[in-house]
C-alpha cells in the first residue's frame, strides 16, 4: 500500500500576464453538428421536429404491385413512383410523378400526380398537374395549376392521417 502525505507547494502563485491584442490567439468558433443526410437513428416520441428530408432523385423509378412507401419525416419526390406514399410531409417536385394515393399531413405538388391526395394541408403549385380526388382539411391551389377531380373536406382527422407504422 501507498501512503500519501500532502506537502505544501513551495512555489508561490504565478503572476498574471496581460496579453496585448496582437498576442492573443483567436478563439475557435464551435459549429453545430451537421444534420444526418438520410434520417436520424434516434426517434423522438410525438411529432417529428426538424426531421431530415429524404430525396428520391430524378433518375429513380419505383414501381410494384401494392407498393407502399412510408416515411416518418419529409419526402421529396423528383423521380417516378407507381404506388402509394405515406409520410409526415410529401412534396412531389417539378420533375416528379406519382401514380397512386398520397397520404400525408402536408402535401405539396409541383409535378404530376395521378391518384388521390389525402392530407391535413394540400398545396397545388402553379406547375402541378393532378388527376384524382382530394380529401383535405385545408387546400390551396395556385393560379396555373391543373386539377381534374373532386374535393371534399375530411370527415375526421383519421381520414387524412398517414399510416406510418
Amino acid at each position: 500500500m501507498f501512503n500519501r502525505v500532502a506537502t505544501p507547494d513551495s512555489r508561490g502563485p504565478e503572476p498574471v500576464k496581460t496579453l496585448t491584442p496582437a498576442q492573443q490567439q483567436p478563439i475557435p468558433q464551435m459549429k453545430a453538428p451537421a444534420p444526418p443526410l438520410f434520417g436520424s437513428p434516434l426517434q423522438q416520441s410525438g411529432p417529428v421536429i426538424d426531421a431530415p428530408t429524404s430525396v428520391l432523385g430524378q433518375d429513380i423509378t419505383i414501381a410494384g404491385q401494392q407498393l407502399v412507401i412510408k416515411t416518418k419525416g419529409s419526402l421529396l419526390i423528383a423521380g417516378h413512383i407507381q404506388g402509394d406514399v405515406h409520410g409526415e410531409s410529401v412534396t412531389v417536385g417539378e420533375t416528379g410523378s406519382v401514380v397512386g394515393t398520397i397520404t400525408a399531413r402536408t402535401i405539396t405538388v409541383q409535378g404530376e400526380v395521378s391518384g388521390a391526395l389525402k392530407g391535413t394541408s394540400v398545396n397545388l403549385n402553379a406547375t402541378s398537374r393532378v388527376d384524382g380526388d382530394i380529401v383535405k382539411q385545408t387546400l390551396s391551389i395556385d393560379e396555373g395549376a391543373q386539377f381534374d377531380g373532386s374535393v371534399r373536406r375530411a370527415k375526421d382527422a383519421g381520414e387524412v392521417t398517414p399510416d406510418l407504422n
